[in-house]
């Protein structure tokens, strides 16, 4: 099945869409869409009653992360100290927020379509499909990365982040040749906060 980036005007980041046809973006009103990490680091449920992640310790996480094993999307991946999954998105994969704050997210999901559709071009479809359906949509840059993949930073206006909305989403090609994309977010204005969950994310991952 293939898919493309996209983010929804709203409480998520980013969606995902079918190639042939888009998913309704859901406005950035509501408390429907996105994402925050993690936990204390004690190796049990983060979200008791549904499958989900559980959170342990771990020397490779880094201050004030958390490594959370995924069990739904089949990761484990780092998230700051205190996030928790987010079970009310509309977008795919998986989402991290800090608790009761949906300023900030992270998103997780495995990629898609054929291998033939360089990581690259489905950032510039994204992008595209974003500059179609968000408020004041912005590309700040669309960059290859080591390792086949690529990163896409873009901006937007968030009544969710209280202003400019800043995204950065990263595809990487994983050793057994599996794709997945990580989508950090947050108020552009701390845009450095946004970057370093996106990069404790991407040190630590891992599918399972």
């Amino acid at each position: 099945m293939g898919v493309l980036a996209a983010v929804v005007a709203g409480s998520a980041v980013a969606a995902w869409m079918l190639l042939g046809g888009r998913d309704a973006p859901p406005a950035d009103a509501g408390p429907p869409p996105t994402t925050a990490p993690s936990r204390e680091p004690t190796a049990q449920p983060t979200d008791p009653g549904s499958p989900g992640a559980t959170a342990s310790p771990s020397p490779s996480a880094g201050t004030g992360y958390t490594v959370v094993r995924d069990g739904s999307g089949g990761f484990s991946v780092a998230v700051p100290d205190g996030w928790q999954p987010s079970r009310d998105e509309t977008g795919s994969g998986s989402f991290y927020r800090p608790p009761g704050d949906r300023s900030a997210l992270l998103q997780i999901f495995r990629v898609g379509e054929d291998a033939g559709t360089g990581a690259c071009e489905l950032l510039r479809l994204s992008s595209r499909s974003l500059d179609d359906a968000t408020p004041a949509y912005r590309q700040v840059s669309l960059e290859p990365v080591a390792g086949e993949g690529c990163e896409l930073v873009y901006e937007y206006d968030s009544a969710e982040s209280h202003g400019r909305r800043r995204g950065v989403e990263r595809i990487v090609v994983t050793p057994d040749g599996g794709r997945w994309a990580l989508l950090a977010a947050g108020p552009a204005a701390d845009a450095a906060t946004t970057r370093a969950h996106l990069t404790a994310a991407l040190d630590s991952f891992q599918p399972r």
